[in-house]
């Protein structure tokens, strides 16, 4: 029987003690603060990056530069047959297509999956694909699967304060002194691999019921994974927790943010969301 290496990036959120329990690969991500690179979850941490923003430095995320990637790919192939590499969405980062390249040298022994996800519903995926390899689906199987479907993952996204966005360039300094003065709360949505605004609104609590409204709208809530993923902000995190669960019938899982996308929205923010289960996708 073949042995696979479930392959991801450190914008799964998970550290890499978490990671050699689940039995995943994390290849970690360099970031920028005020231009000096660091590699995040290796030379810094997160409090100290959620700091650097706070302090008003700018602070950026880049793909894993391709010697690192090299490096890992011959690594993981001196122990195992084929690797399953799932990176960061396309639609935020370039990640996927170096690696979809670079694949390309390894004579198919490297499967790369564009599955559109970040943050934790990537190491769910991660966990969903070994659990299909055990049941004997081919790697091909699976990214056949996860690609023909347009959104793995949905979410929306509510930062706590425009600043951060504006400080990476995400939207500009007029319109983000104008959405304070207005006292605009600004919704996010994460879909097809892509961060986007989907609404603006004058309260945390009305942008939280658009946001629920918006996420619970399937007709098959059971065919998820429901996920709330927060930073410093547990006050709302039990109350949306109780609203999707209501709404949906279905656990909700909470876990914390990573570095990757409190880079785009700085600290305090609130997501929540539903990403697909692989083996619902493969049965039908």
């Amino acid at each position: 029987m073949k042995k696979y290496a479930i392959l991801t990036d450190s914008s799964c959120d998970i550290d890499d003690t978490t990671a050699k329990k689940l039995g995943i690969y994390v290849l970690r991500m360099p970031l920028t603060i005020d231009e000096e690179e660091f590699i995040e979850g290796v030379d810094i941490d997160l409090t100290s990056i959620k700091q650097a923003m706070l302090d008003g430095k700018i602070v950026k995320t880049s793909q894993t530069q391709l010697g690192s990637l090299i490096k890992m790919y011959d690594h993981l192939l001196e122990e195992y047959d084929e690797i399953i590499h799932i990176p960061l969405s396309s639609g935020l980062s370039g990640m996927y297509q170096t690696a979809l390249v670079q694949s390309q040298n390894y004579e198919g022994r490297i499967t790369v999956i564009d599955a559109k996800c970040v943050c934790y519903p990537l190491t769910k995926l991660c966990l969903d694909v070994k659990e299909m390899l055990c049941e004997g689906k081919t790697p091909s199987e699976i990214k056949e699967a996860i690609e023909r479907v347009p959104s793995m993952m949905e979410a929306i996204i509510i930062p706590s304060d425009l600043n951060y966005l504006k400080r990476g360039g995400r939207i500009t300094p007029a319109a983000a002194a104008l959405a304070s003065l207005l006292k605009i709360v600004p919704v996010l949505s994460l879909k097809e691999g892509i961060i986007d605004v989907f609404d603006k609104v004058r309260t945390m609590k009305k942008a939280i019921e658009k946001g629920i409204d918006e996420a619970v709208n399937v007709e098959d809530p059971s065919q998820y994974y429901w996920m709330i993923i927060s930073d410093d902000c547990d006050d709302m995190v039990d109350e949306v927790k109780q609203k999707l669960e209501k709404r949906t019938h279905q656990k909700v899982e909470r876990h914390p943010f990573g570095a990757v996308i409190l880079s785009h929205t700085g600290p305090g923010v609130l997501a929540f969301g539903k990403t697909k289960k692989l083996k619902k996708i493969l049965d039908n």
